[in-house]
């Protein structure tokens, strides 16, 4: 059977061909070049994946889907700071370009599956496929893998799905030279180079405005709205005898609400954009789940109510930190993801 592998000239997708090969695949390495800025994607790791490729003694390809990155990816995310909201471009990315890039170039290369390094798992059956947690609780990324479809889950593998970072470093010190593997891990908003609030006040019209307590008192002016996200403590630029989060971000007034932690939790949300995997009863309006609001928070017990089509109600066991607008929340059945949405 052949395997496309998404090779990012990591130490994780490089243990994922190895693997793959080793049990006997036809391995087909596919880099995918997002971005200049991608720490992936750059010409290091470009160079990196190939020449890793070149030791396992399998094909490599390099595709350009740029273009789809910057209309897919980029943009809607800058549109969905200017309007007030904290969006996780990266459940976007796997959906819209990483994992259909990968889809597209197997078709291309007649090839039966698609694989990349996730820390993640597949469960296969008659009601779907469901991708499911990885046994590295610490590495679990199916947080973001929510938003996969039909298709792209039913030719995936995850060949670290029943690993722990620590085998997947050793198996890749032991194969691999040290020149051949990073020496960091990529990060996560890998299209903007420095810390995100300066990129923000660099590209988008920040207009200043009054930072202020929850009871309205003044206490200090913010840098402009979209430059904050809710549950944000460094960088506010105000003393205060406690330590202060932000709480809401009130564009009518151009004010920043800050306040103590306990200001930020939240029992009950919204959520719209809708992307199921599984719903546990069918087309049911109301069923419970493990909720995760943000990527490696503890999952809490909720109660889901389908308000609409296309929206739901949250009602949460207990409080979580910073429920924030345009990050993803995901539906667990115990280790299978249901679906998710985004937070509004």
């Amino acid at each position: 059977m052949s395997v496309v592998v998404g090779m990012s000239g990591g130490v994780d997708s490089a243990v994922s061909a190895l693997l793959l090969k080793e049990l006997g695949e036809d391995v087909i390495g596919v880099t995918l070049h997002f971005s200049q800025h991608s720490a992936c994607c750059d010409l290091t790791s470009t160079g990196r994946a190939k020449a890793q490729c070149e030791h396992l003694g399998i094909a490599w390809h390099n595709v350009d889907v740029r273009d789809a990155f910057d209309c897919q990816v980029v943009q809607p995310f800058w549109q969905a700071v200017v309007g007030g909201a904290t969006p996780n471009p990266c459940v976007f990315c796997n959906e819209r370009v990483k994992w259909q890039g990968l889809l597209d170039a197997a078709d291309e290369l007649h090839a039966d599956l698609i694989a990349s390094g996730h820390y993640a798992g597949i469960i296969h059956s008659g009601d779907g496929d469901q991708i499911s947690r990885g046994m590295d609780g610490a590495k679990d990324q199916s947080y973001f893998l929510y938003r996969l479809s039909a298709e792209q889950r039913r030719r995936v593998l995850f060949p670290l799905a029943g690993r722990v970072k620590r085998e997947v470093v050793a198996l890749a010190s032991q194969w691999f030279n040290p020149d051949l593997l990073a020496s960091r891990e990529s990060q996560d908003l890998c299209f903007v180079q420095g810390p995100v609030g300066e990129e923000v006040r660099r590209r988008l019209l920040c207009v200043p405005g009054d930072i202020v307590l929850t009871n309205g008192t003044i206490i200090g002016k913010h840098q402009g709205l979209a430059s904050y996200t809710v549950g944000q403590r460094s960088g506010l630029g105000v003393s205060a005898a406690s330590r202060l989060y932000v709480v809401e971000k009130r564009h009518v007034t151009n004010q920043l609400v800050v306040g103590l932690r306990s200001a930020c939790m939240r029992d009950v949300f919204e959520a719209i954009d809708l992307k199921w995997q599984h719903l546990p009863t069918g087309k049911s309006r109301h069923f419970s789940a493990d909720v995760v609001t943000r990527y490696r928070s503890k999952p809490v017990k909720g109660s889901i109510d389908r308000v609409s089509e296309d929206r739901i109600s949250i009602c949460l066991t207990e409080s979580v930190f910073a429920v924030t607008p345009g990050q993803a929340v995901v539906f667990y059945d115990d280790r299978c993801i249901l679906g998710g949405g985004t937070i509004v």
